[in-house]
């Protein structure tokens, strides 16, 4: 008995020692990581997104790195980043609307929203009904107005959605428009400051030209701060959005102690001076949402997204 006592405690010594020796597991991130932006740099989402990688970077203790992978309306990005390891080295951050919106668009674009798994959303894309200054017109009323006594309404879209939303709207109200297709906002800002448009679709860039342009209506589903006297659509009766706040996500199968971490420290960073700072600039405000309502936004948007392309009639190119 006392040999098998001698031995137990000699073999408990042995793991104990075996345990010791065994590397405790690092808290992430150990090394630099990166931001994955669906973008050229100089844009919007990218301009914010620096200023937001540098105060991520001071909040986890490590450099957040951004790398543009621009095309497709973020679809190459998120290709890419699909088929990464979700080992926390790489996250996304981007408008939602490349993983709620143009699967729906885009015949075969390569991924779903549920490829990817979601840590929080951050900030909000202003979009807008637009008209150059120097319209006949002053509000949405006085819009429908001139438009249903001049047929042939030229209006600028940026994209397939900006062109939806404008068929849904002639729809209802018995409007006849011409569109004009146009590359980007700043396509769409040349044609309203050089008077070619009667009209036209926003993400918001429109903000930065104050006194060049008339906004009629806000296309997210509540008014904007900085257009508080300016009715939305869902206000307006016609049952649209356009939300589309910036979310952080990672390919699908990461660690959820990761994704904590992430938000944690994404809330933080949002939360700083020099995003306030720049946000204000920019005018596209800060919303911090945690990781259980990004989740659901993802999910509801990308539900009424689908029903809204379906009224349409719109078919995936």
């Amino acid at each position: 008995m006392k040999f098998l006592k001698t031995l137990g405690v000699a073999a408990s010594a042995v793991a104990a020692v075996a345990l010791s020796a065994l590397p405790a597991q690092a808290e992430w991130p150990e090394g630099p990581i990166t931001m994955l932006i669906g973008y050229k740099a100089g844009g919007g989402t990218d301009t914010k997104g620096r200023v937001l990688a540098k105060e991520l970077g001071k909040e986890l203790g490590v450099p957040v790195k951004v790398l543009n992978k621009p095309g497709g309306g973020q679809a190459a990005s998120l290709n890419w980043f699909k088929e990464q390891k979700p080992d926390g080295k790489v996250f996304f951050f981007g408008a939602s609307t490349g993983l709620t919106l143009n699967p729906f668009l885009k015949k075969d674009i390569g991924y779903s929203k549920d490829d990817f798994d979601y840590a929080a959303l951050v900030t909000e894309f202003q979009p807008a009904l637009v008209a150059p200054a120097s319209a006949p017109f002053d509000d949405w009323k006085g819009f429908l107005a001139h438009a249903k006594a001049n047929p042939g309404l030229k209006y600028a879209a940026l994209s397939p959605f900006a062109r939806i939303i404008m068929e849904l709207i002639s729809e209802k109200e018995g409007l006849t428009v011409d569109y004009i297709p146009t590359k980007g906002g700043a396509g769409m800002v040349q044609l309203v400051l050089g008077n070619q448009v009667d009209a036209a679709y926003s993400g918001g860039i429109h903000s930065r030209y104050p006194g060049k342009f008339k906004t009629l209506a806000v296309v997210t589903s509540k008014r904007q701060a900085h257009f508080a006297d300016v009715p939305s659509l869902m206000e307006l009766g016609y049952g649209l959005n356009g939300d589309a706040p910036t979310v952080v996500a990672f390919p699908k199968g990461i660690d959820r102690a990761i994704i904590d971490r992430l938000a944690a420290a994404m809330k933080v960073a949002a939360a700083s001076k020099d995003m306030a700072k720049i946000s204000k600039k920019i005018m596209m405000p800060v919303n911090f949402v945690g990781t259980e309502g990004a989740v659901k936004f993802i999910e509801e948007s990308t539900a009424a997204n689908k029903a809204m392309i379906e009224a349409s009639g719109y078919e995936a190119k």
